[in-house]
Parts: structure tokens; sequence; C-alpha cells
């Protein structure tokens, strides 16, 4: 990795001796969203921060516009996948507090406030994240749907939560060094996967539905499957298999369950139908459980966007429910073929910061 500053910072804040928040953003290619998020990042009130842009050997100029707007910038010659790229971040990080956000969020004017104002105030909590607003930026079906979703999804997950988003959110220096940092293995669900650590060792984390950013990714139905199977639903099921527990928050929770269930039993007994009459009617009951589960979300596109948004939305949602099937049931095929193996907790190696011994000060330091 290669560490570069542009002459001068920005504001006074990176040249601060002692920032209060390290603000890591990892990046590949993003070039068309990295200036507004940097911005925002720039502008936000609150402490004394650095800002530093992890870039993971983008063909585009994501770093140049980095070193143009005045921060931190480390380059890898290697594309080594997200994890790796925010570990790389983390162990330039002078703070004893690490931000996290995708470079395509731009974060609300209070969210470095929030943040700091919740972690000095609650010393027994290691990490706090927030969620999108319901303003996504791409205008089309998909990508409102898409984000609307993780909207209501983390609007509606527990406080007291039991994994970690880091598209926008903190963590204390010395629980992540605890837990050995991200996973750099690129197939891993890594934000996730960290705090299932975090929370198994005792850490706690709490959602912050105030803490917000506006996501300017754009979405469409062959981008959306394709993240729902193998960059979500495969990755997650395979670390709930390996723990051997259920989770039950956000995705995870059994709105989600019952959705995911109904929809393979409709599947299935549509296939069946023609060997049985019967399969009809399991079918048709299997479907209505499905939309059963999802009246909470249809409730609420109904009143971000209208009834005829929220209609559109029951058939896109079933393919996101039977996506998260597929990769649930890929995951348990593969755990089958590997002999069922188990883990109390995987550790990455090498740790990307010096590790704390398990204590009180690491949750609260």
């Amino acid at each position: 990795m290669r560490l570069e500053q542009a002459p001068r910072g920005w504001g006074g804040h990176y040249n601060n001796e002692a920032p209060r928040l390290s603000i890591v953003v990892p990046v590949h290619d993003g070039a068309a969203t990295l200036p507004a998020c940097l911005k925002a990042l720039i502008e936000a009130r609150g402490p004394s921060r650095e800002i530093i842009v992890s870039d993971d050997a983008s063909d585009d100029n994501s770093a140049e516009i980095a070193l143009s707007m005045g921060v931190l910038v480390l380059r890898s010659d290697v594309n080594r996948g997200v994890g790796a790229a925010r570990n790389a971040g983390v162990i330039q990080a002078r703070s004893p507090i690490v931000v996290f956000v995708d470079c395509d969020v731009v974060i609300h004017a209070d969210v470095l406030e929030r943040i700091t104002k919740f972690l000095d105030g609650n010393s027994n909590y290691s990490a706090i994240f927030g969620s999108y607003d319901a303003r996504p930026s791409a205008g089309n079906f998909v990508s409102q749907y898409r984000n609307l979703l993780h909207h209501f999804t983390h609007q509606n997950g527990k406080f007291e939560a039991e994994t970690l988003w880091t598209g926008l959110g903190a963590i204390r220096k010395s629980a992540f060094a605890h837990v050995g940092g991200f996973s750099e293995d690129p197939r891993a669900l890594e934000d996730v996967e960290l705090g299932l650590r975090l929370s198994s060792d005792g850490f706690r984390i709490a959602l912050d539905r105030n803490i917000l950013g506006t996501h300017l990714k754009p979405w469409t139905l062959q981008t959306m499957v394709k993240t729902d199977i193998f960059y979500r639903a495969l990755p997650w099921s395979a670390l709930i298999l390996v723990r051997g527990k259920l989770t039950n928050d956000l995705n995870t929770n059994g709105n989600g369950r019952l959705g995911v269930a109904s929809v393979f039993l409709a599947a299935a007994s549509l296939l069946m139908s023609p060997a049985w009459s019967g399969f009809a009617f399991v079918a048709f009951a299997a479907v209505v459980s499905a939309l059963v589960s999802m009246r909470p979300l249809l409730g609420h596109l109904r009143r971000e966007r209208g009834v005829l948004f929220a209609a559109r939305s029951i058939p896109v949602h079933l393919v996101h429910l039977f996506c998260a099937g597929t990769g649930f049931l890929i995951a348990l095929l593969r755990h089958v073929a590997c002999g069922f193996p188990s883990s109390d907790g995987p550790r990455v190696r090498p740790r990307p910061v010096e590790a704390t011994a398990p204590s009180a000060a690491a949750a609260s330091s």
C-alpha cells in the first residue's frame, strides 16, 4: 500500500494532531460518487476528523479525486476486496474511533455529531451503525425499491444489534483490534461477519435509526438478483450454518424467514401440482403466507411512495425472497458436502492492528 497526501489539508481537520474521528472510505472505481461522499464528510458538523480513502486498485481516477479534495489516500496495486481495503485504512487511523462510510453514501450533516455523542456517552458500547435514508438518488423503480427495503429493514431493526453494517457505521479501534478486523476473504459478508464476532466476544453494538445517509447506487433487477444470491444470502447463510445459531434481526427476523419459506413452498408446490391437484391449493396458501409476511414492508412502501408503488413492489420482493432462499439452499448443500463444519468464531490473520486483551477496557477505550 502507498500512502499519499495532498499538499494542503482542508478546513483544519486533517492537520489536527489528535483527530476525534478517523473516517475510512474504501473505494474501487468509485469516481462517480466519491466527490459527493467526501464533500459531505468534510462539511458535516462535528469534531475534528481525518479522512482516509483506501483505494483498492481502481482503474478510474478515484485516488486523484480524493487527493484533490485534500484527504489521505492509500493506494493498492492489487484488488484485494473491501475487507482488506478497510483494514488498511484502520492501520493508518489515529483516532480511537473509526467511522466507516461507503463511497456511494452521502451522510446527513449531523451523523458525525451523533456518532461521537453516543460513543462518548455510552462506554459500554463498542460500535454503532445507521441506515440509508428514504431518498435514494437513483430514480428507476428497482433502485427505489431496493434502497427503501434497506431503509425499512434498518428502521425496524433492534437497537441492541446482533451484527454490524459498515456502509455507515463506527467502531472503537480497540474492539476492532480484539476481534482481528475484517475478513479479507472476498467471498465473505465482511461487516456482518465482523459484527457476529464482536457480539460473540461480548462487545455491544447499537443501531441508531437517526444516523442516516443517502445511497447513490443504482440497481437493476439483474444486479439485485446476483447480489441477493451470491453476495448476501449465500455468505450470510454460510455464517449461520457454521455458527450453528440463527440470528433474529434485520434481514433474518421472523417475517423474513416466513417469507422465504413461503415462497419456496409455493414454488415447490406449483412444480408438483401436475401430480396432485391439492398442491395447487398448498401453493395458493403459501403465496398468501408470503404476502402476510410482507405486510409491514408494503405498509412502509405505501407511506413512502404510494399504493401503486407498493403494489408494483410485490413481484420484485417475491423475487428477492426467492433469491434469499436460493442462497441459503446453496450454502446448506455446501455445508453438508463439507461435513457440517462448525466454529466458535472465525479469526482473521493477520490482525490489522495490535490486539488488546479481552476486558472492559476493550469495550470502552
